[in-house]
């Protein structure tokens, strides 16, 4: 294995409390600025019939794309 990518509980501990350190500061710049239902992607199927049920729909995606899955 590359020394790029080490299981987690292989690092020292302070590796590791560095390594969530930088992971939490990534997450906080990168935080949502506007709440979620303002987003443009919220509701942009709304219109279409064919998904107005969601879970059928799947179903349906999941019937036709799996048939042939033993």
């Amino acid at each position: 294995m590359s020394d790029m990518v080490k299981p987690l509980d292989t690092l020292p501990d302070d590796e590791l409390r560095a390594l969530i350190a930088e992971a939490q500061a990534i997450l906080r710049t990168r935080a949502r600025k506007t709440p979620i239902a303002e987003d443009p992607a919220i509701g942009m199927w709304a219109d279409r019939e064919d998904m107005k049920d969601s879970a059928a729909w799947e179903r349906e995606v999941r019937k036709r794309e799996w048939r042939d899955v033993p």
